[in-house]
């Protein structure tokens, strides 16, 4: 087991959410309720086009939904620390264009850190500055872009670090397996969940956590 707290760490889903997929907050939220109920244990509240306002607002929404049905599933907030502090999220999602993972570290004690590394370096470096998480991508083609690293490079960047690596990008039931033979047994997705119709949700969350725990 890599470098985590084994009474906290839950999960080897982690659902990078995404509002724009449905078509208002009522059923965004209703799908997310379908994952979480179907075994879903990790969430990230990302909404880039949004004012910070709205993106408390939104988060609210979710994190009530947790507090009330799921409190097990673990809440991590895209970038913002001030705004996972509001929240009382578990955690905050770090980049290159956010603060400093060890800046983050010591003023939010409290806080998880995942980070969003590309490079074996990127995620060495995250891990050295005190990351508990970090997400590789893009291991696959994804719709946004053609270049990928592929499940050979995945496996170096596992064994590159103790902390536990999420493989991202272009991740789908299909390709589980390939990134099971890398060594890697965490996965995070987002069109993958979010782009399905509400009753597939749950069928799909259901499919992938078998895939990743079965031997």
């Amino acid at each position: 087991m890599p470098n985590a707290d084994v009474s906290w760490f839950n999960f080897n889903i982690y659902l990078i959410g995404d509002k724009n997929f449905f078509n208002n907050d009522e059923d965004y939220i209703d799908a997310l309720d379908e994952a979480f109920g179907a075994g879903l244990k990790a969430f990230q509240h990302r909404q880039k086009d949004v004012a910070i306002y709205d993106f408390i607002k939104i988060g609210e929404k979710i994190k009530n939904l947790i507090f009330k049905k799921y409190p097990d599933v673990k809440f991590f907030v895209n970038e913002r620390a001030d705004a996972a502090a509001v929240l009382s999220a578990d955690g905050v999602h770090l980049n290159t264009n956010a603060l400093p993972v060890k800046s983050v570290k010591e003023k939010f004690k409290n806080l998880k850190i995942f980070y969003s590394s590309h490079t074996i370096e990127d995620a060495v470096n995250a891990e050295k500055n005190g990351a508990d998480f970090i997400t590789f991508s893009p291991v696959f083609k994804t719709k946004k872009t053609s270049f990928f690293h592929g499940a050979d490079v995945l496996k170096k960047v596992v064994n590159a670090v103790k902390i536990p690596v999420f493989a991202l990008g272009g991740i789908n039931e299909f390709n589980i397996p390939e990134i099971k033979k890398s060594g890697c047994r965490f996965i995070a997705v987002q069109s993958a969940l979010l782009s399905l119709n509400r009753k597939d949700i749950s069928k799909e969350v259901k499919k992938m956590i078998n895939i990743l725990n079965t031997k």
